[in-house]
């Protein structure tokens, strides 16, 4: 083959790989000798629970729909082009799977494509799969179409079919110019199976060759294009090079200035201003160039290259001849090398793994190799229904979006409570002395506490860059966030926030309500909220706004204080032989769709005219930008909503919700925007009645603020021993959903509060869990004492969650997760039969889950008594609350204190 390409080419490799998994390690010495950009295979023999990665590549596959070990198509593309991924194309005759690239600024889809030869495909058939892959393509695959057109030996219908298909859609045929496909059969012929089909610009050239490596009855094919894709853009950061930390603090110091006048708004803003481009110009110029590490490509021990090269040459030699002994050798040395390659392969993953230790992070290091979810890019459709196929067009898609969620409801607000709550906001406001300024050691203190893990905003300043500011710019913050208190403003370059987008799981990836926001703010920014949170806390706990069963973004509240309350309230109804029956709320968008006027007019009372202000200020011109890849949607105002990731938003969401109407015959439960509401009652319509009247109350008061309630994720839940059925509930005249189990903040809540949905649920997520943790937990090369590690600290914590709860099901029920741990800990020590499990929890030092769980609800209720919320502290009485006679033969999680 000649070497015509340049390192300025794109490669796309083609290939039949009748069976990907039996081929790994020699596809991979051939994407690492030739360089290859794009993976384009045919019968991969995938199915949904197999399937291949290789490093430094992103895959997409298209497994056939029977979900069987055969056909199937499959793309491989290098992690650092900028792509983005389309649909697949999956049915009995056909599967592909593609993705669009940008070159010469036009986007070209590239499609992996497998046809099995038993199916009749039309020319009609042809056509309406290249129509799905917009107006430029390459599609690369075993068509099964044979024609002598481009250059196989004879035509078949199929081949016919392709052809007459071509002018239709201005296609044409690129074919390679030997034959690749090479039966083992002496009575079939090689021919030209692997193709590519292709409808692109005459300005890119391309060149195709056939390849010897890697092999199956199939040889590769590569095709280049003399261009080059785009390269994704690198880790948002002010440098990529390490930092002089002790540069940056001098040449930061000798560029603030501590005399700017700050006696406006607009000061503020320019100091904001100037402080940012400092810290950025200073990070800049005390960065430290290191040459650049390429890493090494691994290294073929020289007996393995010479056996390569004998299994080509014998492979030539047989492709020529066709003689059964050149066959036979060619066999012979195609086993050897499989051999010494997995040989090779088996000892560099044992001396990777036996170098694992938690002290330098290289195990937890590997273990989020195994546990992270791949999230591929966005794939979304613009307006007119064609695939938006550039970040900067999924980047408005999702800007439009958000633009349309960050909208108060004022479809149900009342004209009338608008009018009263905007007259209420322009009444004028008490006077209240000066606010307390902070100091240069508050300050400094604040920074020092952040986690290094935190992303920045748009000004790219992370929290380990504010870590090292010297003590005069320190001083320097330390007079803008003074500013800030006296002139009540907050400054407009700290209200502009950078949107990404994390996929939503088992949602449609096509639209953009199935991905979830993450706000990106200035950290500057960030560290001021948490300054001024300090002064307002104390208020608002003075005030005692917020209701004791809000329990949601409180110091010392937690979600098991909560279920724990709602526990009690059930335990009591089957002890006394009642119905308890409840509604669990689900409200729409809570935090995106907080009405701002209605929350100023609920702060206005509570806080000093200054803080009151200043909160004013930090809600009014708030902008937002969608990041997607490198590419930025237009700044977009926001409307309304707490802000998304600042510091202060849950405590002003709480406040929103906070005068939510009550009713003396229900418990509410609050959690943020989760709520509760339960009641008892020896007679199930009365019981219903006691919620629906509080739901009517709710109803209204939802009306009154904009607060959209989501009738068809909202849930009745009735617990009780009886077999009656409590009438229906109705939110908003529509009826909620019945559920005879109950979740509620992570934990499963069944009718008869055995919690053994809870545990089987557990118990699957903890299976799935060990089946991704596997290689490790069982590898003989690891040591048990890093293996402990790995159950305590990523398997353990999933079943600990609700345990002082969920304890004291009967041991029937916590066996279920007894099994668990003793097989897994039987697993780490590779113990034989003849161990006992009482032998391995007592020489390992674990206890046994009856033991844990008493153990947690000991020390958990020992911190009850003495809780500031009432609603905490009585859950430290020695019995149900409301001391129910015992009548059935139930554990409660109190009986874990004997």
């Amino acid at each position: 083959m000649p070497n015509s390409y340049t390192s300025n080419s794109l490669l796309t490799l083609l290939w039949n790989a009748n069976g990907l998994k039996n081929h790994t390690t020699e596809l991979l010495l051939t994407l690492q000798e030739k360089r290859i950009d794009i993976v384009l295979i045919s019968e991969t023999h995938f199915t949904s629970n197999s399937y291949v990665n290789f490093p430094g590549y992103d895959s997409y596959r298209a497994n056939h729909p029977d979900n069987t070990a055969h056909a199937g198509a499959a793309i491989y593309i290098k992690s650092s082009l900028k792509y983005i991924p389309l649909p697949n194309f999956i049915s009995d005759d056909i599967q592909s799977c593609a993705i669009s690239l940008i070159l010469d600024n036009i986007p070209i889809t590239f499609a992996a494509v497998y046809c099995p030869p038993k199916h009749k495909i039309s020319p009609a058939r042809f056509t309406e799969i290249f129509s799905t892959l917009n107006n430029n393509y390459i599609i690369g695959g075993d068509l099964n179409a044979k024609h002598q057109q481009w250059g196989c030996r004879a035509s078949n219908p199929r081949g016919n079919s392709l052809l007459q298909s071509l002018p239709s859609t201005n296609s044409t045929v690129i074919a390679p110019p030997n034959y690749t496909y090479w039966p083992n059969s002496r009575r079939k012929m090689p021919d030209i199976l692997d193709i590519f089909v292709t409808k692109i610009p005459r300005n890119l050239h391309t060149q195709i060759f056939n390849l010897i490596d890697p092999c199956s009855d199939h040889s590769p094919v590569m095709l280049s294009l003399d261009c080059l894709p785009q390269a994704k853009a690198n880790a948002s950061a002010l440098s990529q090079f390490p930092t002089d930390w002790d540069k940056f603090s001098t040449i930061l110091s000798e560029k603030t200035c501590l005399k700017l006048r700050l006696k406006t708004p607009s000061d503020i803003d320019d100091a904001v201003n100037l402080l940012t481009t400092n810290i950025q110009t200073s990070v800049w110029d005390s960065a430290k160039p290191v040459p650049l590490h390429v890493k090494p490509s691994p290294h073929l021990p020289s007996y393995i290259r010479t056996l390569i090269s004998q299994k080509r040459r014998a492979r030539v030699i047989w492709q020529r001849t066709r003689y059964p002994i050149d066959k036979s050798l060619y066999n012979a040395l195609t086993q050897k090398l499989k051999r010494l390659l997995a040989n090779l392969k088996s000892e560099s993953y044992a001396n990777y793994i036996s170098s694992l230790t938690g002290m330098d992070g290289s195990l937890w290091k590997a273990t989020r190799k195994l546990l992270r979810i791949h999230n591929s890019p966005p794939t979304l459709r613009n307006a007119d229904g064609s695939w938006a196929l550039s970040e900067q067009s999924q980047a408005n898609i999702f800007a439009n979006h958000l633009s349309n969620t960050f909208q108060p409801h004022h479809n149900i607000i009342s004209p009338t409570k608008i009018q009263e709550v905007e007259s209420y906001l322009n009444s004028p406001l008490p006077m209240y002395p000066p606010p307390r300024a902070f100091t240069p050691g508050e300050v400094e203190f604040n920074l020092k506490k952040n986690s290094p893990k935190k992303s920045p905003g748009f000004d790219l300043i992370s929290t380990e860059v504010v870590k090292h500011l010297p003590r005069k710019t320190i001083i320097f913050l330390t007079q803008i966030y003074n500013a800030m208190l006296r002139l009540s403003y907050f400054p407009i370059l700290w209200k502009y926030s950078i949107i990404i987008l994390i996929p939503k799981p088992k949602k449609p990836p096509d639209c953009p309500s199935s991905y979830r926001p993450i706000s990106l703010l200035p950290t500057l920014s960030k560290q001021f909220e948490k300054l001024f949170l300090k002064r307002i806390l104390p208020i608002v706990d003075e005030a005692k706004i917020l209701p004791d069963s809000q329990f949601g973004f409180r110091n010392s509240h937690s979600t098991i204080h909560q279920i724990h309350r709602l526990v009690d309230k059930i335990s009591f109804a089957l002890e006394e032989k009642l119905y308890c029956t409840g509604a669990f709320l689900d409200v729409s968008q809570a935090f995106d769709r907080v009405w701002h006027s209605g929350l100023l007019y609920k702060l206005k009372p509570i806080l000093p005219s200054h803080y009151y202000l200043i909160l004013k200020s930090y809600l009014e011109d708030r902008f937002f930008s969608v990041r997607v890849g490198s590419s930025f949607s237009s700044p977009t105002e926001i409307k309304a909503g707490v802000p998304r990731g600042a510091v202060i938003a849950p405590l002003l969401f709480n406040l929103y919700i906070s005068d939510q109407p009550t009713s003396p015959h229900t418990l509410v439960g609050d959690f943020a925007d989760d709520k509760a509401i339960l009641t008892t009652s020896p007679d199930p319509v009365l019981a219903s009645s006691y919620i629906q009247d509080h739901l009517f109350s709710l109803e209204s008061w939802y009306k009154t603020w904009g607060v959209k309630m989501n009738e068809t994720k909202s849930i009745h839940g009735t617990f009780a021993l009886r077999q009656g059925v409590c009438p229906t509930l109705y939110l908003n005249n529509q009826p909620l959903p019945p559920a005879q189990c109950v979740r509620y903040l992570g934990i499963l809540i069944d009718r008869r509060l055995t919690w053994k949905p809870h545990i089987i649920n557990k118990t699957r997520t903890l299976n799935d869990r060990f089946r991704l943790l596997r290689p490790l937990l069982t590898s003989k090369h690891m040591k048990p004492s890093n293996k402990l590690l790995l159950y305590k600290l990523l398997l353990r914590p999933i079943w600990t969650y609700g345990i002082q709860l969920w304890g004291a099901a009967k041991i029937s029920n916590i066996n279920r997760i007894q099994r668990f741990q003793s097989k897994t800990l039987r697993t780490i020590l590779k113990a034989p039969f003849y161990v006992s499990n009482h032998t391995l929890h007592t020489d390992l030092k674990i206890p046994f889950v009856s033991e844990l769980a008493k153990t947690h609800y000991k020390r958990f209720n020992n911190r009850l008594a003495h809780h500031k919320n009432p609603l905490i502290s009585d859950l430290s009485s020695a019995s149900i609350p409301g001391n129910p006679v015992k009548k059935i033969k139930r554990q409660w999680c109190r009986d874990l204190l004997a």
